[in-house]
């Protein structure tokens, strides 16, 4: 069975259009919305284009003025930092000189502690020998028996006590 050219074609054309239909129906909303998307970016991207021209047409009027004045600005930057230099020796000279002060102040400090300690030392030796000599005395002076009376009567007391 031969369908006639004509009706061939018509069958064709109305498939055409069913399809281009259902294309419209269904595609229409997500093509449109994808222009859109892609027109908004675009000209987001031609704003923020422009936006940067801008600021380089700023910024290069900025620097045009900054090397019209930067004689100006190469002594004002020298000035400066003579008076940075000098201020820096002044702090540094004072630095010095309190440092010299807390070393001699430290060296004060360990002199009387070295001095403290000699005479520590000394009355210390002072002392044993006063000890040295005390105990010579005694066991001099102080003979067996009064040794022994004196243990007695210590035990004695101890005894008194219990």
């Amino acid at each position: 069975m031969h369908l006639s050219e004509p009706l061939k074609w018509t069958f064709q054309i109305a498939n055409f259009l069913i399809l281009v239909g259902l294309l419209v129906k269904f595609g229409a909303k997500p093509f449109k919305e994808f222009f859109l998307n892609r027109h908004n970016r675009v000209k987001e991207q031609l704003e923020e284009a422009d936006r940067l021209v801008s600021e380089a047409s700023a910024m290069k009027s900025e620097y045009e003025a900054r090397l019209a004045r930067l004689d100006s600005e190469i002594d004002a930057f020298k000035a400066k930092v003579a008076e940075e230099t000098a201020r820096e020796s002044q702090k540094l000279l004072e630095e010095g000189r309190a440092f010299a002060a807390r070393i001699q102040e430290q060296a004060r400090m360990t002199y009387e502690q070295e001095l403290r300690e000699v005479a520590g030392k000394v009355k210390g030796e002072i002392a044993k020998l006063v000890m040295e000599k005390a105990e010579t005395l005694v066991t001099e002076r102080f003979g067996k028996g009064d040794n022994d009376k004196m243990v007695e009567e210590f035990i004695e007391k101890l005894r008194s006590l219990n």
